[in-house]
């Protein structure tokens, strides 16, 4: 796996900071954009760049995505304690990354979500099915922000800009286990570790098995 250089949304996140001390071990060169970087721990922050900015404000953004990196890795999603009804940061902020990662020549997108936001190849479970509309019945705000940032990126051509929307379900923070990657209802679990998914990311990174694809990632 060649050294890349990789510009992180959401980084500061606890799925984030794990990728990022993943991404940093293998020797990897991170830009972090972040609202806040007293968030970010002292052995990280020590080995990356930092851009600090909001969503809302596009020079930041455009400063961030111009670092020279050409791999995008986002774990931006819903606010689940302070999301505000009618509103919707991520998918605002979505409308100003995606064009500005094409115009900075980007080759590689890799974005977080979740199976609340559905694809053709999803197949019926039971167990998604439940948590899913535990998610839209009691934090609706959030499956809204979610159902509305993921179509934005699915949409973008893959001749553009080769993307890959992970879907996750519930995350925890054990031991790397192996990983499935497939769609609802097709054996994958309702549970992820952090540490798992940052090897995947970092693996499908110069792997380009789901290039355009919406897979769902759980322990195998």
């Amino acid at each position: 796996m060649s050294s890349r250089q990789i510009l992180v949304f959401g980084g500061t996140s606890p799925t984030g900071l794990v990728y990022c001390n993943t991404a940093l071990a293998a020797g990897h060169k991170l830009t972090l954009f972040v609202r806040n970087p007293s968030k970010i721990p002292e052995d990280i922050s020590k080995n990356v760049s930092t851009v600090v900015g909001t969503l809302e404000d596009p020079a930041k953004i455009e400063e961030a995505v111009a670092c020279g990196a050409d791999v995008c890795v986002s774990f931006l999603g819903p606010n689940l304690k302070g999301q505000i009804k009618g509103q919707y940061p991520v998918a605002e902020g979505y409308k100003i990354i995606l064009p500005l990662l094409s115009k900075y020549k980007y080759t590689r997108l890799l974005a977080i979500s979740t199976p609340s936001y559905r694809v053709p190849e999803d197949k019926f479970s039971l167990l998604f099915r439940f948590m899913v509309w535990f998610i839209y019945l009691f934090v609706n705000s959030a499956y809204k922000e979610i159902t509305t940032f993921s179509p934005l990126v699915t949409s973008v051509p893959v001749d553009e800009l080769k993307w890959t929307l992970f879907r996750v379900p519930l995350l925890q923070d054990g031991e790397a286990k192996p990983v499935k990657a497939a769609y609802v209802g097709e054996g994958v679990k309702a549970t992820f570790q952090r540490k798992g998914m940052a090897i995947w990311l970092l693996e499908e990174m110069d792997e380009n098995k789901w290039v355009g694809k919406c897979p769902v990632l759980s322990d195998a």
